[in-house]
């Protein structure tokens, strides 16, 4: 087997308005789709039973053919535990911003918690400068920006 594309991540909030009004109104992802799930075929991919949730779908500019899915659970419900950074089990997914300084000091303005500023990192080819905030629901999202040598 061989994987040909990445086609969606998944991150499970506990409101989806409250979540939209940070990935599309404070980093600027746009929505693109909304649809609900539910029903045997649902419980059956998902291993869950009576499930009933929904999936809100966005998509960056550059990037429109890899989404992000805010998933949320009606029904069970979510239990509230996030898994702790360096924890097995824990993820991050890392979105590109043009202006990393500026861009962690505007969302700071805007009550967004950081782990820390801006850290730059040397690669093979370039250096990337990256940090970590938290989402409404405590997820990690890792912000970076790419420089070449």
């Amino acid at each position: 087997m061989k994987v040909k594309a990445v086609d969606h991540l998944a991150v499970t909030v506990s409101d989806t308005e409250r979540s939209l009004e940070f990935y599309v109104g404070k980093l600027g992802l746009r929505q693109v789709e909304q649809h609900q799930l539910e029903g045997d075929k649902c419980d059956e991919a998902g291993g869950t039973n009576g499930a009933r949730a929904q999936s809100t779908r966005l998509a960056a500019p550059d990037t429109p053919h890899i989404l992000l899915d805010l998933l949320e659970f009606f029904e069970p419900p979510g239990n509230k535990h996030v898994t702790p950074m360096g924890s097995v089990g824990s993820c991050h997914f890392a979105l590109t911003v043009e202006d990393l300084p500026a861009s962690v000091d505007a969302l700071r303005a805007q009550g967004v918690e950081f782990i820390s500023g801006p850290v730059n990192f040397e690669l093979t080819e370039g250096s990337v400068s990256v940090c970590f905030c938290y989402d409404p629901d405590g997820n990690l999202v890792e912000l970076m920006e790419e420089y070449e040598h």
